[in-house]
């Protein structure tokens, strides 16, 4: 099983902490660096180059599918982004993945939607 470097975006402080609590307990996963909005996480992903991004989907200045855009645009290797939101309906999950994003979750199942999608991740095997 592969460490994954992830960068967890939101702009609540107290949910990026809740996540890091969970990840922690994970030995593949390492929590890297946090960001309060898509503009920090696009600095954050050319400075890291993090395996997965966990991004908010509504952020103040630059919200979560912009900045998966632009984060899809930088230099290889690209991370694998999961698009988080509270509104979870076909709607807002076809706007996530047309925006590039490579998974949608719920906030409200987070914990439980997020963990088996990055465990997948780290035993997969690298290119």
């Amino acid at each position: 099983m592969r460490e994954l470097r992830i960068l967890i975006v939101d702009d609540h402080p107290g949910f990026i902490s809740a996540a890091i609590r969970h990840l922690r307990k994970q030995p593949w996963a390492n929590v890297v660096g946090t960001a309060g909005n898509g503009i920090e996480a696009i600095t954050q992903c050319e400075t890291l180059r993090p395996d997965v991004v966990l991004m908010d989907m509504a952020m103040p200045e630059m919200g979560g599918l912009q900045a998966a855009r632009l984060i899809k645009a930088q230099d290889e290797p690209l991370p694998f982004i999961v698009i988080a939101s509270h509104f979870d309906d076909t709607e807002h999950r076809e706007h996530a993945l047309r925006a590039g994003a490579d998974a949608f979750v719920s906030k409200l199942a987070y914990i439980q939607d997020v963990l088996p999608l990055l465990e997948r991740l780290a035993t997969e095997e690298t290119p």
